[in-house]
């Protein structure tokens, strides 16, 4: 199975691979390639892509601005990202916008167009929306703005010599437009796309879920809840809703079509330990060493021992990788874009924020048991008698405060910047008292991502650049 997906992944690599970033939907005719191709083999390059940008470059800004790594004394490949003295031009801002929005979306846009008036293939246009919606969600959080009403939903824009320059949304309508998407998901009938799926299967183009709906449908829901907490008062009644549904994602959504050899390993391993000329660059956080449980396990598979023991840095700080953990990477690692711990986390956080405290314990321990499991560690009933019991009995905000602390502590080889989101939207865990609180050469954290230097290059409408110090209207204020 797995050799058919890199297969077929490589063949729709190889009739991508014209596809310009100047143009959204511009397509370059190539006589050795052909002109065009049926659109679920789009399917897999899409996710593998994915998991390219959130495996790696995405996730290794988040590994640093989540506080769990430190750059190594002896090494400087990422000091620059550590310490966020980063311009527009940096290929950690670039690639991410390159390939999410000026590869991936106009693909996504194909499997739609193709698919969405044919019932018989809904499974497919529900997996391409779905991943439309996650899509737009990174880009929102990372960006801010997004072009996607005037660069998506307008057939005009899929001529070759459409408008290049067109508008953004404002941060506010991108993220009312991923509730839209969602909710427009939610409506889907069931019973029809599992039985698309039965007639034409999606098994061997979908490396993520392999094509199955009730997994994708509990992804959306997932999606659908974290999007909503973003603005808890405003959607007190649609979580409420959500919730006496529960039926949420109950396995991880990953991406794991990794060998172990060059070029075909998990992306983070391939970038940091197989090419780069050191493999010494990322050391432990002493942020993390601190917060863990001395009985929690998992550490054991987030950092390597030094001299019998887990040692680092604290953030913003070098140190010699003599004298240091060094972050667990694996050529098999897999990239996570949803966890089913997380739905549970969200769920808790829900529950904190409606008052029902006994239900965010049930979800906060659930939580903590599938972290644990994921990892295959022993600890997990320990640190929730210790270290990490749930007190239901203390504020809304008291809880939803231990909930997004162990989220953090979750997510350590998991979705961490899903981490620095929650980091950003909350402010937990707190800087100064439990992590370091660091500023940088900005005089604070980043908390977005700097608009790609292309996108300033071919769009005269892009956004006004933005201090990467500015905050979103979802941050904490």
């Amino acid at each position: 199975m797995k050799r058919y997906i890199y297969a077929i992944v490589t063949l729709a690599l190889a009739m991508l691979s014209f596809s310009s970033c100047d143009k959204f939907l511009d397509v370059n005719e190539n006589p050795n390639y052909p002109s065009t191709v049926e659109a679920k083999t789009l399917l897999p390059t899409v996710e593998l892509r994915l998991a390219e940008k959130v495996g790696y470059d995405i996730g290794l800004v988040g590994t640093f601005w989540s506080q769990y790594v430190v750059q190594c004394s002896n090494t400087n490949q990422y000091y620059t990202v550590m310490t966020y003295n980063l311009r527009n031009s940096a290929s950690w801002f670039t690639s991410p916008w390159s390939v999410l929005y000026a590869q991936n979306l106009p693909a996504l846009k194909e499997i739609i167009t193709a698919y969405g008036d044919d019932d018989t293939y809904m499974n497919y246009e529900y997996e391409a929306k779905a991943l439309l919606a996650y899509h737009l969600y990174l880009l929102n959080s990372l960006y801010g703005e997004v072009c996607y009403t005037a660069a998506f939903c307008t057939d005009e824009y899929g001529t070759v010599n459409a408008n290049p320059n067109p508008v953004f949304d404002s941060e506010k309508d991108t993220y009312n437009n991923i509730i839209a998407l969602l909710e427009e998901l939610r409506g889907f009938n069931a019973d029809a796309v599992a039985e698309a799926e039965e007639t034409h299967s999606s098994a061997i183009y979908d490396p993520i879920f392999g094509g199955d709906m009730d997994n994708w449908r509990g992804f959306v829901n997932s999606l659908y809840l974290k999007v909503l907490l973003r603005d808890f008062a405003a959607n007190k009644a649609k979580i409420t809703t959500l919730l006496a549904e529960d039926d949420f994602l109950a396995e991880d959504a990953a991406y794991a079509a990794y060998e172990d050899a060059a070029d075909k390993s998990s992306p983070f391993y391939e970038s940091d330990r197989r090419q780069l000329n050191t493999p010494q660059n990322i050391r432990a956080c002493k942020d993390v060493i601190d917060n863990m449980s001395a009985a929690d396990g998992r550490i054991a598979k987030y950092y390597e021992k030094y001299s019998g023991g887990y040692v680092g840095s604290p953030y913003g700080t070098t140190v010699n990788r003599a004298r240091s953990s060094r972050l667990m990477l694996g050529p098999l690692d897999p990239v996570y874009i949803a966890t089913a711990e997380e739905s549970e986390f969200l769920k808790a956080e829900a529950y904190a924020r409606l008052g029902k405290g006994g239900q965010a314990k049930d979800a906060y321990e659930a939580a903590v048991n599938a972290s644990f499991d994921r990892y295959d560690v022993a600890g997990a009933a320990a640190t929730l008698a210790g270290d990490y019991a749930f007190d239901d009995g203390v504020s809304a905000e008291e809880q939803v405060h231990q909930i997004i602390s162990q989220k953090w502590l979750s997510n350590v080889k998991g979705m961490p910047i899903e981490s620095w989101f929650d980091l950003n939207r909350t402010g937990y865990p707190v800087r100064g008292t439990e992590i370091t609180d660091y500023a940088g050469t900005n005089g604070a954290p980043s908390v977005r991502f700097m608009y790609s230097y292309y996108s300033f290059t071919y769009n005269e409408n892009s956004p006004t650049q933005v201090p990467m110090t500015e905050k979103m209207w979802w941050h904490k204020q």
